[in-house]
């Protein structure tokens, strides 16, 4: 039921979704003041969240802060990647990589470094409307096809929420006797509410972020003033995260 409810959820945290309500309330109600507040604060949420400079400024106090990898080749304990990062097709048997496939090159990286580092993958499936493969399963045999050692590779496939990716994981780790300190590695908007459910089970962590959204390229005039869609896109990822971390506080998973 919570899983559920997460999902509908969603479709309410987003910036976009607000605007359309907004202009459907202008559109529905006849009184010329609720019409005027509704397009005024359609436009006033539409310029808010589709600023660059402001998203920006907002990710880069947010986003957990990556760090050189360098040190990486000394430590030997195991890597853990969170799913979240492809998808795969069944008519073509391929796997479709996403942006936050970040982790997994990270990690690949990371263990060749040194290859006595286990990697695990932790990710079942976060669907709800139909059956699907679960991503630990073709991201396995995905390292596996690229040449990683598959004495090497963990995988847990139940998990479809990052509270679970830290409940199943925990398990798999007891039930192989296994110390639960570890490096994870995620997205760095994810970061902060990821090493907090590891936590609360029990797990050392040395967080290693990737998939950096935050611009590291001076911001260009427009970006100061010109809306832009594809940053009115990016909002939800930072505003599911904030409210998935209060929701998990409420449920006592951090």
């Amino acid at each position: 039921m919570f899983f559920l409810l997460s999902k509908i959820l969603s479709f309410l945290l987003i910036p976009f979704n607000w605007c359309i309500i907004l202009i459907a309330v202008a559109i529905i109600f006849k009184s010329r003041r609720i019409k005027k507040l509704a397009y005024i604060l359609a436009t006033i949420v539409f310029l808010f969240f589709s600023n660059t400079y402001i998203f920006q400024k907002v990710l880069k106090a947010w986003e957990y802060p990556a760090e050189s990898l360098q040190t990486e080749q000394y430590i030997t304990k195991p890597i853990v990647v969170l799913g979240g990062l492809s998808n795969y097709e069944d008519s073509i048997h391929r796997i479709h990589f996403k942006e936050a496939s970040d982790r997994l090159l990270q990690a690949i990286l990371i263990h060749r470094m040194n290859a006595e580092r286990p990697i695990i993958i932790s990710g079942g499936s976060a669907e709800i409307y139909f059956e699907e493969r679960p991503e630990a399963d073709y991201l396995h045999e995905y390292l596996i096809n690229i040449g990683i050692d598959s004495t090497k590779i963990l995988f847990e496939k139940q998990s479809r929420n990052t509270y679970e990716n830290a409940l199943y994981t925990a398990d798999l780790l007891d039930s192989m006797s296994i110390k639960k300190d570890i490096s994870l590695i995620t997205s760095a908007f994810h970061m902060k509410r990821a090493k907090a459910c590891f936590e609360k089970q029990g797990f050392k962590v040395d967080a290693i972020s990737t998939h950096i959204m935050s611009n590291h390229q001076a911001l260009k005039p427009a970006d100061y003033f010109l809306p832009s869609l594809s940053t009115l896109q990016l909002w939800p990822l930072l505003i599911k995260e904030w409210m998935g971390i209060l929701i998990y506080k409420m449920k006592g998973f951090v």
